[in-house]
């Protein structure tokens, strides 16, 4: 065989660098696309072998809480493994995106050192299920790698298990001699134990032998015995999983009744083998990113390919980190991952903006744009990236806008700190933040010796340190943590909230004899011309609790809980309120306030209304229908809510709901500009055109295997879904608006059952996130109605303006009226239109603008007019007969800002208080001339100790004016509601205390 030489260097475990020369092949075809090699993978298993296709589940593990991103090809066919689902198909291929960057598999802090370790990767496979098994799968593998794809037998060695004793596990012989009919030769087919050759799902589960076939980049000469050795040039590319034992609880393995196969060849590592490289970077599936990186940067010099020493400034490795976690980032926020949910994520797109500020000198922008590469290269491959890039691009900038902001918040202290602990600097500069800071502080001045597992969770729930960050604290610290502790304190807090969810409003035990309650029936309901029918249901009393004890019997008037059998309402759950409704027996009738669902026993809490109810009795359920129909309309809009702001802003996500009968409520995470009131005009706008439209809503029934075949469906991070029975919500005009998302909650079964939608209140909570709740049907007729009745207030308000322009004090009186209608509870019947509140507020702006413009052209004989009626009217008499003024200035109301010395000055020869209030500020000045000064009574003490007491406020000198002669109080906020009462508290001690005194 002819070879050829190339010069390459490999970087082995010691760190060492040993400059080699390798032979390739003449016969490996280097110029194949990775895009035909993924295309040959497929089309052999499609079109020669009879497999199904079914696309790439996302990187976000929806069905499976176990692990955080999906890190095999098998993930997505858990189910079936274990049990739980019947396969679509007997045989399928895919070829499954992966993220590996926690647990078990962790890969994230070798990416860049070496060259063939990656955060994302793809993962090639081929399944069974029940129907071929060892044979058909070790054939198919070999003819594929060495018929197809056309890779010399010389450089492959396989795999098998070796056995076990203490599982009583005999050696794999059958697949030793299955790869020895092939025509792999003796010495290539090697005995491995139980932890390179035997494929567990988890602790307990399906799990099986598995056989690998390793590839030798080399290809020289025999090297069996260095398989396995985690050398760099001869790799695991394959691995044929034949399951089919099940491992139980107590740590023994048993046959299952079906077989399965289950196979993962690494498409990385495969794309290197045939283009005749040892590192992935030097393939295509990384070429262009690299040549990316070089175009977007100036100043750059071009990827050498360098490891170790001689990548002594580390360029190269940073390119290599950077072109992984661009195609990792692109990738899972393409499939819905969001980073505030996900500190790694978020990890590596800080990694990214440092990288690209610090090596490679762009401030803003490159991963953004590089996005656009890894989206061009994978697009056609995983259409959803291609499909998301605006969401993609939304997160990317956002994430970037709020890691330069911490990062300048975080400097100066950073600097402060790290004076008088030079350790700090160890720390990880993208992991720099002010919650890291505060934390640090927090540990250094507590002086802890041991971070145990409550300290490690508290820093985790306080200021969102994962173990990786504690860590790093700990040792610029010196203090004792251990990570166990931190896995520990999360287990903990987790089986606390559990137990807390548990019990709830209920501490009581169950017995587990008492079968639990079928609540099927509360999906079951029609719709005819006289609306909505609720067919009653017939139950029994199967327990009943009073006082979180069982009892047999409950009289008329008692508060208790009755579990049954049968019921057809809806316990609260996925954010709706439960229903209310009422149990109907022979002989007593018992109203249900809530709900509860303990381990799928549903107590139905209230009150016996009349007669008595007994274990045993049987009744006929019915849920308030009015209540339900209210539920169902405002959970329904809750779903074209989401959708809605979905399609303004891309970027969004759900982060929690509220459904009740009342109102519902949407807590959406936006990043980017956040929803505005012409956003919510919008809003408004679809959703009511939808309701016109009159859209049938559809349900459908769904297994995990099914969920994950929609092209546009909205999961909620964080959401673990059931592997069976999810129910998919969804309404579509036909055009560009969809809705579809899981839902267990009810829903009508029509939009134009809504009738109408309004928002009626919309907040921020926090950064990112903002609160928006809504009305439907007769609710948002009731906000419009009064809309219009409030709109007709303000336009008389605006019209009177003009003839009680000396009567400031009635212009208050109804502008605070107006004000206090627009502060409504969302339950209340005072609701109204957050459009209508917004132009309403905008009115009352205009409305103190005019008045305060006003005021400011009659300024001057607003404050003489008043003056002068006050000296004709209000002045006082001392003890000795001496005169004195204590006045409120009304027309301050109306005034920008009110100049008092202007009002004092107009009566020089007396003692005088003045007090004035505008825009909820209250202020006081008070001169007292010398002939009037004694030893009890001046200005500053009259003004301390009587308006300033009651405003609690303090007192200064006026400017170059001695405290006794001339002082003013500082201006203090007073809300309108307490205003009256302090300010005739304020004026009568003031006029006491100078007739006492002066």
């Amino acid at each position: 065989m002819l070879n050829k030489y190339v010069h390459v260097t490999l970087r082995y475990k010691t760190g060492h660098l040993n400059f080699v020369f390798r032979k390739i092949s003449k016969y490996l075809d280097k110029d194949i696309s990775s895009k035909v090699i993924r295309e040959k993978f497929l089309n052999y298993f499609i079109e020669e072998k009879g497999h199904k296709f079914v696309k790439s589940s996302p990187v976000i593990p929806f069905c499976d809480p176990t692990v955080p991103f999906v890190n095999a090809g098998m993930n997505q066919f858990k189910g079936i493994f274990l049990g739980l689902q019947t396969p679509q198909y007997p045989k399928v291929v895919n070829s499954q995106k992966c993220i590996r960057i926690g647990g078990k598999h962790n890969d994230l802090n070798n990416v860049g050192r070496d060259g063939y370790h990656h955060t994302f990767f793809e993962m090639l496979g081929n399944w069974s299920f029940g129907n071929y098994f060892k044979k058909e799968a070790c054939q198919m593998a070999w003819e594929l790698l060495t018929k197809v794809y056309k890779l010399p037998a010389s450089r492959l060695y396989v795999t098998y298990f070796s056995g076990n004793t203490e599982l009583n596990l005999p050696p794999d012989e059958e697949t030793k001699h299955i790869w020895s009919t092939i025509g792999v030769e003796e010495e290539r087919i090697l005995p491995f134990g139980e932890t390179d050759n035997f494929w567990e799902m988890g602790l307990v589960g399906p799990c099986g032998p598995c056989t690998e076939i390793h590839y030798d980049h080399m290809g020289t000469v025999n090297r069996a015995q260095l398989v396995n050795r985690g050398l760099h040039d001869l790799t695991e590319i394959w691995n044929i999983v034949f399951i089919e034992h099940n491992r139980k609880q107590d740590g023994s393995v048993q046959l299952l009744p079906k077989k399965h196969i289950d196979t993962g060849l690494g498409f990385e590592r495969l794309t290197c083998a045939l283009q005749g490289k040892v590192s992935s970077y030097d393939t295509d599936n990384f070429t262009y990113l690299m040549k990316a990186i070089q175009k977007n940067c100036s100043g750059i010099s071009e990827y050498s390919g360098h490891f170790g020493e001689q990548d002594w400034n580390n360029v190269d490795m940073s390119y290599r980190t950077l072109a992984d976690h661009v195609r990792m980032i692109t990738v899972s926020l393409g499939d819905g991952a969001i980073p505030e949910q996900n500190h790694k994520l978020r990890r590596i797109l800080r990694k990214c903006f440092y990288l690209s500020e610090t090596v490679f000198k762009k401030d803003k922008g490159l991963t953004k744009e590089l996005s656009n590469y890894v989206v061009e290269n994978l697009g056609q491959v995983y259409p959803e990236i291609e499909r998301n890039v605006d969401q993609i691009h939304q997160i990317i900038d956002y994430e970037e806008n709020v890691y330069h902001n911490l990062r300048k918040s975080s400097e100066k202290e950073l600097q402060k700190l790290i004076k008088e602990n030079a350790k700090l600097t160890t720390i990880d500069p993208i992991d720099i933040a002010p919650n890291v800071l505060t934390a640090y502080k927090e540990l250094h001045e507590s002086k802890c010796k041991i971070i145990d597992d409550k300290l490690a969770y508290r820093l985790y729930d306080t200021h969102g340190m994962d173990e990786e960050l504690i860590l790093q604290v700990s040792n610029v610290l010196d203090i004792e943590f251990n990570p166990l502790s931190f896995a520990k304190g999360l287990d903990d807090a987790k089986l606390e909230s559990k137990k807390k969810s548990a019990e709830m409003k209920f501490s009581i035990n169950i017995e587990p004899t008492i079968p639990r309650t079928d609540d099927s029936s509360k999906y079951f309901y029609s719709k005819g011309r006289r609306g909505y029918s609720f067919p009653p249901v017939e139950c029994k009393v199967l327990n009943i609790i009073q006082n979180d004890l069982s009892t047999s019997e409950a009289g008329e008037n008692c508060v208790c809980s009755l579990i049954l059998d049968k019921t057809n309402m809806y316990c609260a759950a996925g954010g709706q309120d439960s229903d209310r409704g009422t149990i109907i027996f022979e002989h007593s009738q018992f109203d249900v306030k809530e709900l509860l669902n303990i381990d799928g026993r549903i107590l139905h809490r209230g009150v016996v209304r009349s007669g008595t109810v007994r274990s045993g009795s049987l009744g006929t359920i019915k849920p308030d229908e009015a209540a339900r129909i209210a539920n169902m309309c405002n959970h329904t809009g809750t779903h074209l809510l989401n959708a809605a702001v979905k399609k303004i802003k891309r970027a969004s996500c759900q982060k929690s709901s509220k459904v009740t009968d009342s109102y519902l409520n949407l807590d959406v995470a936006i990043f980017g500009a956040k929803l505005d009131i012409s956003d919510v005009v919008s809003i408004e706008d679809t959703i009511s055109s939808l309701i016109k439209k009159q859209i049938e809503v559809k349900v459908s029934i769904v297994d995990s295997q099914q969920l994950y075949k929609y092209d546009e469906i909205t999961l909620i991070p964080g959401e673990v879904y059931p592997d069976n029975n999810i129910r998919i919500i969804e309404v579509t005009d036909g055009s560009a608006f969809i809705s579809r998302e899981p839902c267990c909650g009810t829903h009508v079964l029509n939009t134009s059952d809504l009738e109408d939608f309004c928002v009626i209140g919309m907040k921020s909570l926090g950064r990112s996130t903002q609160s928006v709740t809504a009305v439907t049907g007769d609710r948002a007729k009731l906000a419009r109605q009064n809309a219009v009745r409030l709109s007709e207030e303000i336009s008389l308000l605006k019209k009177s303006l003009g003839d009680n322009m000396d009567k400031p004090e009635l212009i208050e009186v109804a502008v605070g009226r107006i004000k206090k209608k627009l502060n409504f509870d969302a339950r209340d019947n005072t609701i109204i239109p957050l459009v209508f509140k917004d132009a309403a507020l905008a009115d009352l702006q205009v409305v103190n603008g005019q008045l305060k413009q006003i005021g400011k052209q009659n300024l001057k004989n607003f404050i003489e007019m008043e003056m002068e009626d006050a000296l004709q009217s209000n002045i006082g008499t001392s003890k000795s007969n001496k005169k004195y003024i204590v006045h409120y200035l009304r027309s301050s109301v109306v005034l920008d800002s009110v100049p008092l010395q202007k009002a004092t000055k107009l009566c020089p020869n007396m003692p005088v208080l003045i007090v004035s209030y505008s825009d909820n500020i209250v202020k006081a000045r008070c001169c007292v001339p010398k002939e009037f000064q004694n030893e009890y009574f001046d200005a500053q003490t009259w003004l301390t100790e009587t308006v300033a007491t009651v405003f609690d406020s303090e007192v200064r000198p006026s400017k170059n004016q001695a405290g006794d002669a001339i002082c003013n109080m500082k201006p203090k906020k007073v809300h309108i509601q307490e205003w009256d009462t302090l300010l005739k508290e304020a004026m009568k001690l003031a006029k006491k205390y100078v007739h006492d005194n002066l």
